[in-house]
């Protein structure tokens, strides 16, 4: 189905375009009477921005306010925006830029000021306001970075606009650095100008765009389609045969249909999956997220399983009002947010619409709850819960606990600990360790080597790697069950983990000191798995590497909006509800307050031919 998505959250991935031709940059340059303390202090803040730019505003902020009357601080201004643009804090951006604007006394810091400032009025929206600020503003690109935000800004405004066709060359442009994701994105957006857009306007951008890039295909595929619908079967054949190739060579289907290509503009979005995904401090997740939504979709050759409009929520106000804009549009249900606040109020908007919301919540025990709520995340809790369940069933009944002092590692303990109980084991010892350690070799020996028969670890996979080897050097070796009378070195435990982000890095430096535990991350890419198998597959096709938690669970959220198979909101709710899903995160059941009931999958690690270790799921 045909992949649509919304323009605003699109420039937020357009993070990589070439560069075309010679220019002459006008760079913002300290001004020459500044504070030489100020300089220094900026030139240090800069440099540290351009190697990594998550870095916070902070440092530009506390340099404006230590030296507020100094030239500088225009300058400091802008590179502050920017920085709040990175971290998606485009309001305080906005603010900043707007200050910067107004006090630039130099073309250089003016035109970045300008540059970054319209980049900003994309993200929030303001489609207009980014185009007259951008018209002017490629001179003040100094990198590929800013150059692909420019690009991303300046080609969805310019889309939004009373000229649409005019952004058809501005993707072309961003095109040729795109991911597999971010050049879905880009095909529903052109696909969607190419079906609104006159018949004597579209024939004259495919007689005079460049022919290598996906404007020129996707012009050509829409006129395909218009001339079926006119009956010119000659004409449109001739046309598949011009766009065949490069079509392919775009990574785009050779079949070209109405359904795949727009056809005429849409009146309903009946059917239609909408999804917000959090912005500012949740970047990484909300890139798995949206990864995982766009194989939903049809990354990267539009063989997709659902049509998705996707948008953007920084705080809980962005949250409602993107509810709001998708609930208009039509959607059948909404797939998001993820941060706690954003999901509260994003839901309890959902819940007064009667609209179906399958929140990517990953403490979904800590949200809000509703008919037309569902949580689709298990949580870390839930998750040593199954944990605690799985090595009872197993015939453990004492268990130790080594645990980070931290709030997820108390949070976490007291769910093991609490189902553990209840299923008639007890809590032997417990060591807990700070949070940011790296050595645990003198903690693990606090455990001891008597009393206890399995070992509980709610902590990162990174620092059960590190942990796993200390605590089989302490004399409690992980075994599988059922446990070697003998083991060198010690004696048999299990290992259990939540060992959240677990990747096949972990195997490097402790698949041998970690045979037979048991790990619940949530997912693990198992290409073993039957299961999971064709979605690792698809997902590596398309993005060039395996899979982890958020995209797994992102896309059994849309598989599980398809599987409900009804284009009532209300109906589908209950078929939710109700129902289950086959997904690669497990069999998708919900509990009476919608959160996940069925047990997830739990992996093990096993010993493979060679005395190679591998990572498998736990039958």
């Amino acid at each position: 189905m045909r992949t649509v998505l919304s323009a605003l959250v699109v420039a937020a991935v357009a993070s990589a375009a070439g560069c075309h031709g010679k220019r002459e940059v006008i760079g913002p340059a300290i001004p020459s009477n500044s504070d030489p303390a100020a300089k220094q202090r900026f030139n240090e803040a800069k440099a540290k921005f351009l190697e990594d730019s998550r870095v916070s505003a902070d440092e530009f902020k506390r340099l404006i306010e230590d030296f507020p009357h100094d030239p500088i601080v225009p300058l400091a201004e802008v590179y502050a925006g920017y920085a709040q643009i990175k971290a998606h804090k485009f309001r305080d951006a906005d603010a900043q830029l707007t200050r910067a604007l107004a006090g630039a006394t130099d073309s250089g810091t003016h035109a970045k000021a300008q540059l970054f400032l319209g980049i900003v009025k994309n993200y929030e929206g303001d489609a207009a306001g980014a185009r007259r600020l951008l018209s002017e503003a490629e001179v003040a690109i100094e990198n590929d970075d800013e150059r692909g935000e420019y690009l991303g800004a300046l080609a969805y405004a310019t889309a939004a606009g009373d000229k649409p066709l005019a952004a058809l060359p501005i993707f072309d442009r961003l095109w040729k650095l795109a991911s597999p994701t971010e050049k879905a994105v880009m095909v529903a957006r052109i696909e969607e100008v190419c079906a609104s857009a006159p018949q004597d306007q579209l024939r004259a951008v495919w007689d005079h765009i460049g022919h290598d890039g996906p404007a020129w295909a996707l012009v050509g595929s829409q006129l395909v389609v218009r001339a079926d619908q006119a009956g010119d079967t000659s004409g449109a054949a001739k046309l598949r045969n011009e766009v065949a190739e490069v079509r392919a060579t775009l990574g785009l289907s050779r079949t070209i249909t109405a359904a795949a290509v727009g056809g005429a503009p849409a009146t309903s979005n009946r059917g239609l999956i909408g999804a917000v995904v959090p912005l500012g401090t949740q970047n990484r997740i909300a890139d798995a997220a949206v990864a995982g939504l766009g194989l939903a979709a049809g990354a990267p050759n539009g063989a997709g399983i659902a049509a998705i409009e996707v948008r953007p929520a920084g705080d809980k106000t962005q949250g409602e009002q993107a509810v709001d804009t998708l609930a208009n549009d039509h959607v059948i249900a909404i797939v998001g947010p993820i941060e706690g606040g954003i999901v509260d109020a994003a839901g309890a908007r959902a819940e007064s619409l009667g609209l179906p919301l399958i929140s990517l919540a990953t403490a979904a025990d800590q949200r809000l709850k509703g008919r037309f709520i569902f949580h689709i995340r298990h949580s870390a809790e839930q998750r040593a819960r199954i944990l605690a369940n799985r090595a009872l069933a197993k015939g453990i009944h004492t268990f130790a606990v080594f645990a980070p002092d931290s709030g997820y590692g108390k949070a976490v303990t007291a769910a093991f600990v609490d189902a553990v109980q209840k299923g008639g084991g007890t809590i032997a010892k417990t060591v807990t360790y700070p949070k940011d350690s790296k050595s645990f070799a003198g903690k693990a020996k606090e455990l001891g080597t008597e009393g206890w028969q399995a070992v509980f670890v709610p902590d990162t996979a990174d620092k059960l790697a590190l942990s796993a080897p200390a605590i089989a050097a302490a004399g409690n070796v992980p075994k599988a069950m059922p446990f070697p009378k003998k083991v060198l070195g010690g004696r048999p435990v299990m290992l259990l983990s939540t060992a959240e982000d677990l990747t096949n890095d972990f195997l490097t430096s402790a698949g041998r000191h970690a045979e037979g535990a048991l790990l619940a991350p949530g997912f693990y890419p198992d290409d073993a798995d039957p299961i999971t198998k064709p979605f690792i597959d698809k997902f590596v096709a398309a993005y060039g590497h395996v899979p982890g938690a958020g995209e797994a669970y992102a896309y059994d959220a849309a598989q599980l909006v398809v599987s409900g198979g009804s284009n009532d909101r209300g109906a589908l709710a209950t078929a939710i509800a109700k129902g289950q899903l086959a997904g690669v995160t497990g069999t998708v059941r919900f509990d009476s307050d919608h959160h996940r009931s069925d047990a997830g999958v739990v992996y093990t690690v096993v010993e493979e031919t060679g005395s190679v270790f591998a990572i498998r799921t736990a039958k």
